[in-house]
């Protein structure tokens, strides 16, 4: 409201001025003395001019909030507990009298139990004996039994076995140009060569076997001189049934 009432003031004194400054320019012509006429003179009337109204940028503060205040709550007091209560009396009950047990007479002792008698572990059980063989082709019984009175052996152990070849009635004599023994793997062994069977003839040899498994192994003698047993017209004879073996 001031701006704009001073924004009309001025116009008006500056026309005021104006009219005041021409009323003594005319005053200073006139002649001292004499009175002249002054003629009316239009003044002209103060145009109103608009003037723009200056905005002023007001702020506007912010509104202090109020901070919250923490009303401290007052601790209880402590209250003191209340008394125990009294213990109600009780009044004594009479026990009824109770009967002594009758005396009993102690169990027996209990009857000691006898003891088992420990078991020895059984022998190792030993092959059975080969069946009794039969006069050969050649007239001839021959067998073999094993030495050790064992039928296991480990790989590449030596098998002794006890030889016999005999006559029947153990009388009489036979010549032979090998005697061995023959593995169901292939291999041989030569016990004897160039003998004779002199009603019965008796010996111990051996031979070691390479291949585990179960294997055999017979008497075999060749009824043949030494040099035809060694080719392929031999009289060679192999006596049943052997010695089952196994290696391992």
């Amino acid at each position: 409201m001031l701006l704009q009432k001073s924004g009309r003031i001025w116009p008006l004194m500056s026309a005021l001025l104006l009219v005041v400054g021409m009323g003594c320019s005319l005053l200073a012509r006139l002649p001292i003395g004499r009175e002249t006429k002054i003629e009316p003179t239009r003044t002209p009337l103060p145009t109103f001019t608009a003037t723009a109204v200056a905005q002023v940028p007001v702020s506007i503060l912010p509104t202090p909030t109020a901070f919250p205040t923490e009303t401290p709550t007052p601790a209880p007091l402590p209250t003191e507990p209340p008394p125990p209560p009294e213990p109600a009396a009780v009044e004594p009950t009479e026990e009824p009298p109770t009967s002594e047990p009758a005396p009993t007479d102690p169990p027996p002792p209990p009857v000691p139990q006898s003891q088992p008698e420990p078991t020895e572990a059984p022998p190792p059980t030993e092959p059975p004996p080969p069946s009794e063989p039969s006069v050969g082709a050649n007239g001839v019984i021959g067998k073999i039994e094993f030495r050790d009175g064992r039928d296991t052996y480990s790989v590449g152990e030596k098998i002794f076995v006890k030889i016999e070849a005999k006559l029947p009635g153990e009388k009489g004599q036979k010549p032979f140009g090998v005697l061995g023994l023959t593995a169901s793997t292939g291999a041989f062994q030569t016990s004897w060569s160039s003998g004779t069977i002199d009603g019965v003839f008796r010996h111990e040899d051996g031979l070691a076997l390479n291949a585990p498994g179960n294997h055999k192994i017979w008497l075999s003698i060749c009824f043949s001189a030494l040099e035809v047993c060694q080719g392929p017209d031999g009289n060679w004879e192999r006596f049943e049934p052997g010695l089952d073996v196994i290696v391992q």
